[in-house]
């Protein structure tokens, strides 16, 4: 069920390829790390698979609020650069993202804002979300 108000835009999976811890104290952790990702797209949002990197700082509450950057490239060949920061807990996370493109068949993607919901598995090491145009 969507409970974000937006139209399904895609379903996604990302999995960790690296993370190094930056700084640590008694209050929190902070964390640089990079994943790959697959798209299903719906509602005319291409298929694809994208890289990214950002950081993270977890807080000893459990609390986690990072921001990332990476780059999307659709199975038809289109790159688009992407942009979010999201803040989970107990393995479920929210995220607002949006993108950037020189393409003229996906300009309507550039500036297009998404509320991500989803939740990370840590049996398979794998984040699982899904993406919703955020409605104004």
């Amino acid at each position: 069920m969507n409970t974000i108000g937006g139209r399904k835009l895609f379903e996604e999976i990302d999995r960790p390829t690296g993370m190094k811890i930056i700084s640590k104290n008694s209050e929190s952790v902070e964390i640089e790390a990079d994943w790959t990702g697959e798209l299903k797209g719906f509602n005319g949002f291409p298929d694809g698979k994208k890289v990214g990197s950002g950081q993270s700082v977890q807080g000893k509450n459990g609390v986690t609020i990072s921001h990332w950057q990476g780059i999307f490239t659709t199975t038809g060949g289109d790159e688009l650069s992407f942009k979010g920061r999201d803040m989970s807990k107990n393995n479920k996370f929210v995220v607002l993202r949006t993108y950037f493109t020189n393409s003229d068949t996906l300009k309507w993607m550039n500036g297009l804002i998404c509320i991500l919901e989803g939740e990370f598995r840590p049996d398979s090491n794998e984040f699982r979300s899904v993406g919703y145009e955020w409605l104004k």
